[in-house]
């Protein structure tokens, strides 16, 4: 297999076969050469980066990571805003049926503990 140093040879190869491959399936030539250097530019630009030598950034440990200190209060927005979200739940059908799921669970619970 050759090995190339950078894209544009491959990606001319596989502009080539492209190109020909469209031509040999009864294509028009301007078409095949529209998607054939799609392809070349695709491979090319796949086979750059393969071989590019770049490395992601070194990730930090979490010793080195500052400690954030975690708010645990809520605003009380949000918790007035769960307490209606739950009361609506309850009015409605979608409501009533898991409250009916739940129930049944419970109960096939308790009767395999039986």
């Amino acid at each position: 297999m050759l090995m190339f140093k950078n894209g544009i040879s491959t990606g001319l190869m596989v502009w080539l076969f492209f190109l020909v491959a469209f031509v040999l399936l009864g294509y028009s030539v301007p078409l095949s050469i529209i998607v054939g250097a799609i392809g070349g530019l695709s491979g090319g630009t796949i086979v750059t980066w393969w071989n590019s030598s770049d490395r992601p950034p070194p990730q930090s440990s979490p010793e080195e990571e500052e400690e954030v200190p975690i708010n645990k209060t809520y605003p009380m927005g949000i918790v007035a805003a769960q307490r209606r979200r739950k009361a609506r739940e309850d009015k409605t059908l979608r409501g009533q049926v898991f409250a009916m799921e739940q129930l049944r669970a419970k109960l096939r619970r308790s009767l395999r503990r039986r």
